[in-house]
């Protein structure tokens, strides 16, 4: 099929030509959002296929992507919001329910990157552990989820039961924590 170059660009993906052949070039964002997608799906996969205890409970059905901006981890009086949301995670044992991205800027070398992201694996070494963090926060070392940080805290709500998708931002009100929690999600 021959593709027209103002569709392609259109959809985010460009053809650059390389002699008798052409080399696609995808966008970024286009590529963390199709990984997003595998990785859900793939998650949802593997908890299906493995029941839990009380299968009937509402919170058990439901998955949270949490994205974590580095530089809120400074912002004592912002991490409260956070905080609680962790407590509620420790409190019902949903750690297998959470996966937590941790996004940080880049720096200008690649020396300086490699140094930079050990000491920021350290900091998150120590925030896990200072704040009894039971579920896995990996570092978003290549940029992958840079097109969907908002500055601070979000979190990517997947309720299998509902197949709804929602997108919180921290900090989170009363009103969002029981919705995330204890209430079925409309379309």
């Amino acid at each position: 099929m021959l593709v027209n170059k103002n569709q392609t660009k259109k959809r985010g993906i460009h053809l650059i030509p390389k002699g008798k052949f052409f080399l696609f070039k995808v966008n970024r964002e286009k590529i963390a959002f199709a990984l997003l997608i595998i990785f859900v799906v793939s998650w949802f996969i593997n908890i299906e296929s493995h029941p839990q205890k009380n299968d009937s409970n509402i919170v058990l059905k439901k998955k949270f992507l949490l994205l974590i901006d580095f530089v809120y981890l400074n912002c004592p009086p912002c991490m409260q919001s956070l905080i609680d949301f962790i407590n509620i995670i420790n409190s019902y044992k949903l750690e297998n329910s959470v996966l937590g991205v941790l996004i940080y800027p880049k720096v200008e070398t690649e020396l300086d990157t490699k140094k930079h992201a050990k000491i920021i694996e350290k900091q998150l070494r120590g925030f896990t552990i200072g704040n009894d963090i039971k579920f896995p926060i990996i570092l978003d070392k290549n940029g992958i989820f840079n097109s969907l940080n908002q500055k601070g805290v979000s979190l990517i709500l997947f309720d299998i039961q509902d197949r709804v998708i929602k997108k919180y931002k921290f900090p989170l009100r009363k009103s969002q924590i029981n919705e995330i929690f204890f209430q079925k999600h409309e379309e």
